[in-house]
């Protein structure tokens, strides 16, 4: 489609022969400061090269020329593409601000699509658009640089397909929006139109458009009234498109799910699968795992992912072991919900009644011990203020009273260790959707250095519970006594009715109604505290093998057992939390005669005249029976004490900061 091309065909048209382009040089060509300049070797590239310049400078026919020339005319040539081109995006082609031919062709540079130097080669019409929708030129932008369309492109698997490995077969800007028809994406007629996604990303990625056509988002995109059915860029962020393996990609993909099926969304997150998700695993389970990708198909249909005759195989991509089940084992593995909502008494009525019973023992507990704690405090405080207390004399350390063997003092020691470490490698669990559980989860070294952690810490749970029992077996065998003494004797942890008559009297007290109870070995509350711990561990401990071990058990239980595992798990370790926190730290270390931290757990010792106030009864007994004598030990050594100061200090501001953690969610 060449116009008046160089040389003419006819000597009529030897006035041409003053206009040739080496003739318009002799002023456009130059270093003239007053003229446009253009160069020969622009002209000399240009798809234009054959052309004289009046064939669109017509009004540069007769010389001397106008300073001014009118604008090129490019549909004297180029019809169809103007014909194409009744907008750009939101701007009409009559808008002022709506760009021309040469803002993305160039003026006399303009070179064919395939040339390295064109405006619209692959690796640069991406600049050339961001000219005006971005002003970013240079390198792939950082994750500081300014969001933007082009920004986001440029760090897509597209864009660095295109920058980084110079794919000029990878999307640009028009294999999305087109050359001369941008329209906007509300315009039916635009390729990124909801309806015309899938054609439009289907023209590189033919097979996943052929897969993606029999899902079930395609389904609903096709009928009536379904205009928001999800397309590719619903899921792949039309410029921000990532690697499928990302680490990012895979933990957004969940949200980008979430955005329609909020029910199903929530449920997932309070899943192990969607909690570790969130706190950044690459290797948990995501919408995508199970329902599949590109081809999502409905429950009903047979080829489902999530059908029941293909549940067991799906599961198995992940939980190998399904493939050496028994068909039984398998069958048993799949009643599992991965959706169960606990707080749905119509859908789950178990889970309901089980998330219940905790929400009514957690309220009942803390009241009634908090209470109990409140009106110590206060009680405590008043008699500080009536009575001080004096400081003690060398003298009366010169003996102290051991209350705890070395063996007590250990097997404390790991259940401490083994606490704080279930609890700080489990409570970014419960808490994964707020901000500090990421935080505390990458400090662990992540999900998978925290799960093996977690279970390093059970281990030890189970540890300090073997040498309790063989504590236990030991004790029975020297015991002395008739079995009764032993049972219901002053030694025994079982409540008895002096717990409940001391318990009663500590009432009055808190009211000034009665003397402060004087105790014997143990107290109400340290029974409390023992059968709380006993009765969570086996809680905590059985529930965390069925979870630890699914395959395992499988074989013998149905997997709705592990929805039912996972909610005792999880609230019970709560409760547990919660106590040891705040009321047995009070009870063992703030009240006020024992602030800040109570050294006998540590040292195994009390003095005597503490002793005698706290335990008289004990005392008392031991006394008349002359063997508190064999109980005085040379008190423990100043850097003993010191150093059981700062680890019990430590671990009352451990433990109080996760409570504050705690609180701070639960009000948000």
């Amino acid at each position: 489609m060449l116009c008046l091309a160089w040389p003419p065909a006819s000597s009529a048209y030897g006035w041409q022969q003053s206009l040739a382009p080496d003739r318009c040089a002799t002023c456009h060509d130059g270093n003239a400061e007053q003229v446009a300049k253009v160069t020969l070797a622009d002209l000399g590239g240009s798809v234009h090269r054959l052309l004289a310049c009046i064939s669109c400078h017509k009004d540069a026919e007769t010389l001397p020329h106008p300073r001014t020339l009118v604008l090129v005319e490019c549909a004297a040539c180029h019809d169809t593409p103007e014909a194409e081109y009744d907008r750009h995006g939101a701007l009409d082609a009559e808008d002022a601000r709506a760009p021309r031919c040469a803002d993305c062709h160039g003026t006399h540079d303009i070179r064919r699509p395939s040339d390295p130097h064109s405006l619209i080669y692959p690796a640069k019409v991406i600049q050339t658009c961001g000219r005006c929708h971005q002003r970013y030129i240079g390198q792939v932008s950082t994750p500081q640089a300014s969001r933007g369309p082009l920004a986001a492109y440029m760090d897509s698997v597209h864009g660095r397909a295109v920058i980084e490995k110079g794919l000029s077969v990878a999307a640009t800007c028009v294999h999305c929006h087109g050359h001369h028809e941008v329209r906007p994406a509300r315009d039916p007629r635009s390729r990124v139109s909801p309806a015309n996604i899938p054609d439009t990303c289907g023209q590189c990625h033919r097979g996943i458009k052929d897969v993606f056509q029999t899902s079930v988002h395609a389904q609903a995109a096709r009928g009536s009234g379904a205009a928001r059915a999800p397309v590719c860029n619903d899921c792949h962020p039309a410029h921000e498109i990532a690697h499928i393996n990302a680490p990012q990609f895979l933990r957004d993909i969940v949200t980008e799910c979430g955005s329609c099926h909020q029910d199903l969304y929530r449920t997932y997150r309070e899943s192990y699968h969607g909690q570790v998700q969130r706190l950044g695993s690459t290797r948990a389970a995501k919408c995508s795992d199970c329902h599949g990708a590109h081809d999502i198909r409905p429950l009903s249909d047979s080829a489902s992912r999530v059908a029941p005759q293909q549940l067991a195989d799906t599961c198995g991509r992940c939980h190998t072991q399904l493939a050496e089940m028994s068909a039984a084992g398998r069958a048993n593995f799949i009643q599992y919900r991965p959706h169960a909502d606990h707080r749905n008494r119509r859908s789950d009525p178990i889970l309901y009644y089980i998330w219940l019973y905790f929400m009514v023992l957690m309220g009942v507990t803390f009241s009634f011990w908090g209470l109990h704690s409140a009106a110590w405090f206060v009680r405590g405080a008043l008699e500080r203020r009536r009575v001080r207390m004096q400081s003690r004399s060398p003298a009366r350390r010169a003996q102290a009273i051991e209350r705890f063997s070395a063996w007590h003092r250990w097997t404390h020691a790991l259940v401490i260790i083994s606490f704080f470490g279930l609890t700080l490698t489990g409570l970014p669990l419960k808490f994964s959707d707020r901000p500090w559980a990421e935080s505390l989860m990458r400090m662990l070294g992540g999900t998978e250095a925290a799960r093996l952690a977690h279970r390093f810490f059970a281990l030890l749970m189970f540890g300090y519970v073997v040498l309790h029992l063989i504590h236990l077996a030991r004790a029975a065998r020297r015991g002395k006594g008739s079995l009764r003494a032993r049972i219901f004797g002053p030694h025994s942890m079982l409540p008895l009715g002096r717990d409940w008559r001391q318990f009663c009297q500590m009432l009055r007290w808190f009211f000034g109604r009665a003397a402060k109870p004087t105790f014997d070995r143990w107290t109400y509350w340290e029974k409390f505290d023992y059968w709380a711990d006993v009765v969570g561990t086996v809680i905590i401990g059985g529930s965390g093998l069925l979870l630890w071990f699914p395959t395992f058990f499988a074989a013998l239980l149905s997997g709705y057992w592990f929805n039912i595992a996972t909610i005792i798990h999880g609230y019970e370790a709560l409760l547990a939390i919660g106590f040891i926190f705040t009321i047995h730290f009070f009870n063992a270390h703030l009240r006020w005669d024992k602030f800040p931290v109570d050294l006998v757990i540590f040292t195994g010792q009390l003095d005597e005249e503490e002793f005698r106030a706290e335990r008289g009864l004990q005392y008392a007994r031991l006394r008349s029976a002359g063997e508190l004598e064999e109980l005085r030990v040379p008190p423990a050594p100043r850097w003993q004490r010191h150093l059981a100061r700062i680890v019990g200090s430590v671990a009352l501001l451990i433990g109080y900061a996760l409570v504050g953690l705690i609180i701070w969610a639960a009000l948000q």
